[in-house]
């Protein structure tokens, strides 16, 4: 009797196992495919079945960070760990959602132990850089995805990692370099496209920075910081036509951009148009005490002999700022200067006035 009981509960837990194993392999298949209820229901009727089984642990873990819910996918991971402090497909997940919900230093740390099982892991070793860089590690970030790179070295995502690693530490060449070697790979990649824009118009190289810009917005004719860095270029030409039709055009998708409308102002002001100049400051400073609106603006006071208000705007610049700043110091004597020389003209001219008046009486 003792012999049939065991033999029936044997049965019965083969049973459960098998439908535990059916429905976790369609539910891996419904992930794949990105149904992901439909995955995470026979998941959930798995876990009522075993709720230890690794596999099932595994895949709600991995369900529920792929539909963005880290907070209820690591329970799941951390109960795998409590049994198997090794186990490299909950160290793996895990770590995903740490980083998920930003929480980089756990993901690193999670990540370091599963690299020590799967040192050839270059998706892993270069999330490991992402979330270095993420806590601005930049040398520890550096490491990992070199030790990617050396294992892969035609993974796009390496190459993202790399460019904007070194765009932060102001590595510009090297950041090109990685740059350009994942447009190689996919040109469609606009955000990267007007970073290495950004980069020769830092270096000046205001043709190759065009260049780029131009890539970037046969792709994405709207893309804010193409047309931005586009209408930089021009200006950096000297080309001020080219430059004011480009941010006009920003303008009228973003009217409420202060830093184009400020640029727009001084484009204005290079034209001779101080009229149309004036209309983008007061915009501007109707909104916030724009620094850069108010030195445009005062600059045109000067141009029209208003010394008076181009000091009171000037001086408006230093109210908001603790740090005195050189230049608005500099523009501001600079102004009592004109003001200056040209008070003794304006009397000259004055009594020339009425000289000629008493001489016609």
């Amino acid at each position: 009797m003792q012999n049939s009981d065991n033999r029936e509960e044997k049965d019965a837990g083969f049973t459960v196992l098998k439908q535990v194993s059916e429905l976790s392999k369609e539910a891996n298949m419904l992930m794949r495919k990105g149904q992901l209820d439909q995955a995470l229901a026979l998941f959930l009727q798995a876990y009522e079945l075993d709720a230890t089984n690794p596999y099932v642990l595994v895949g709600l873990g991995d369900v529920y960070r792929k539909k963005k819910q880290h907070e209820q996918s690591i329970p799941h991971y951390r109960k795998i760990l409590e049994i198997d402090s090794n186990n490299t497909f909950a160290l793996k997940g895990v770590g995903h959602s740490y980083s998920g919900l930003g929480k980089y230093a756990e993901a690193i740390e999670v990540w370091e132990k599963y690299i020590g099982f799967n040192e050839f892991d270059f998706f892993v070793l270069t999330s490991l850089g992402d979330a270095h860089k993420k806590l601005h590690l930049y040398d520890k970030a550096e490491q990992n995805y070199l030790r990617a790179l050396e294992i892969n070295n035609g993974d796009k995502y390496i190459f993202l990692g790399l460019g904007d690693l070194y765009y932060k530490m102001g590595r510009d060449a090297d950041s090109i370099f990685y740059c350009d070697k994942l447009l190689e790979i996919d040109e469609n990649f606009v955000n990267i496209l007007t970073m290495v824009g950004n980069l020769y118009k830092k270096m000046r190289n205001f043709l190759k920075a065009r260049e780029y810009y131009q890539r970037a917005l046969k792709l994405d004719p709207e893309n804010s910081f193409a047309l931005y860095g586009l209408g930089d270029c021009w200006r950096g030409e000297q080309d001020y036509q080219k430059a004011e039709a480009v941010w006009n055009r920003l303008v009228s998708k973003e009217p409420r951009n202060n830093n184009v409308l400020t640029r727009l102002g001084d484009v204005y002001q290079r034209l001779g148009e101080d009229e149309k100049a004036r209309q983008c400051y007061h915009r501007v400073l109707s909104r916030s005490n724009n620094k850069y609106a108010r030195m445009g603006l005062s600059r045109l006071y000067r141009k029209a002999g208003e010394y008076d208000k181009a000091i009171q705007n000037y001086e408006k610049i230093l109210e908001y700022e603790e740090r005195k700043d050189e230049r608005v110091l500099g523009e501001i004597e600079a102004t009592r200067a004109e003001s200056a020389v040209a008070r003794p003209l304006e009397t000259k001219h004055s009594e020339a006035g009425e000289e000629l008046g008493a001489g016609g009486a």
